[in-house]
């Protein structure tokens, strides 16, 4: 199943007996129909299982182009068994409400939180907490790179510098004075 527009959503082919050919020729017939599985991440008393409609392709556009190509459709997000903060009792226990990430954990609702019982409540503030955390990480990594960058710009112009720098005197000694010849010691 995949997570679009606040939904787990998964489309399938499922067989289903043609009653009308199967009467005229005696025997089962069964045709390809493409159906659509619907579930609120942390409901499991609600899931929607029909034939997939026009609608539904248009309203999660990710799913249906993963099940046209044939691709596994993949959750995106971290998954909660590599989050440290949940054990392996509630990762299943999530999973059995159809709750696989820890971005799905942290967007559910507080009737799902409610249903799931306590320290659930907790578990979705730190999900939060934990995203928001990483979302900062991720800019200051970016910051620490730039910087970084600023650091090799600057030991480059250092270099450049000193360099010139080495020049220049070289120029200087080189260079013929003029005026009078500097006295001896000698005279």
């Amino acid at each position: 199943m995949n997570s679009e527009n606040g939904a787990l959503v998964e489309f399938y082919t499922e067989a289903v007996q043609n009653n009308f050919k199967s009467a005229q020729e005696g025997r089962p017939i069964y045709e390809d129909h493409v159906f659509v599985r619907i579930q609120t991440p942390g409901d499991t008393r609600t899931t929607i299982n029909r034939k997939a409609t026009d609608q539904d392709k248009a309203r999660f556009p990710k799913s249906w182009a993963a099940f046209e190509q044939g691709l596994e459709e993949v959750t995106e997000g971290t998954p909660l068994a590599q989050w440290p903060a949940v054990s392996t009792s509630q990762v299943k226990e999530l999973q059995h409400v159809h709750v696989r990430t820890v971005e799905q954990l942290a967007a559910l609702s507080d009737a799902s939180i409610q249903k799931m019982g306590p320290g659930y409540q907790r578990l979705r503030s730190d999900a939060q907490n934990w995203l928001k955390a990483a979302a900062g990480d991720a800019a200051s990594t970016e910051v620490m790179r730039e910087n970084e960058q600023l650091r090799e710009q600057n030991a480059l112009l250092t270099e450049q510098v000193e360099a010139l720098k080495a020049k220049v005197e070289a120029m200087e000694k080189d260079k013929p004075r003029r005026g009078r010849p500097p006295k001896s010691e000698d005279a």
